[in-house]
Parts: C-alpha cells; structure tokens; sequence
C-alpha cells in the first residue's frame, strides 16, 4: 500500500510504434481495386445523375427565375411611382397648390 503524496510522479513517456512493411503486390491490388471502384461508382453516379438532381434543379431554376421576375416588376413598379410623385409635385407646383421660389 502506498502513502499518498503532495507531488505526482511523472510517468515515463511511451511511444506507440508500429513497424511497417512495404508489400508491392498488395499495394498495387489495393490500387487497382480503388480505380476499379471508382470508375464504377461514376458510372452509377452518370446514369443516376439526373434521377437524383432533375427535381432540384428543376425548383432551382423555377426560383431563379421567379426572384428575376419579381426583381424586375419591383424595379417597374418603383419607377412608375416616381414618375407618378414627379408629375404630382409638377401639378401642384404649376397650380400654386405649393408655393414654391420663383
């Protein structure tokens, strides 16, 4: 049984080493099979590509366009009642309605 202390001891440091092996055969199999599934998996991903994105870029686009549409009648609508107010001050500056410097 030990007495307890004020101070730690520290540990001695340990090293977790592995020892490692080159094997060029497996390696090279590792590889290919990498490669072998990749082309795979990109084959998959070209048939099923536009299963998978129509719908969404279908809504992306419809949005798109939807925020131009709306951007563009807000532009026409802002103008129109700019035009709308000068003409009015016009009218009521020609009228006398407001006295304006002369």
């Amino acid at each position: 049984m030990r007495l307890p202390t004020l101070f730690k001891q520290q540990k001695n440091r340990t090293y977790s080493y592995e020892p490692r092996y080159y094997n060029e055969r497996k390696e090279r199999m590792e590889r290919l099979k990498r490669n072998q599934e990749a082309r795979e998996a990109t084959q998959l991903d070209a048939k099923d590509y536009f299963k998978r994105n129509a719908a969404r870029s279908f809504r992306e686009d419809w949005r798109r366009k939807k925020s131009e549409t709306q951007n563009k009648n807000r532009k026409i609508r802002f103008f129109v009642i700019l035009i709308f107010l000068v003409l009015l001050f016009y009218a009521s500056v020609q009228s006398g309605f407001i006295q304006f410097i002369r």
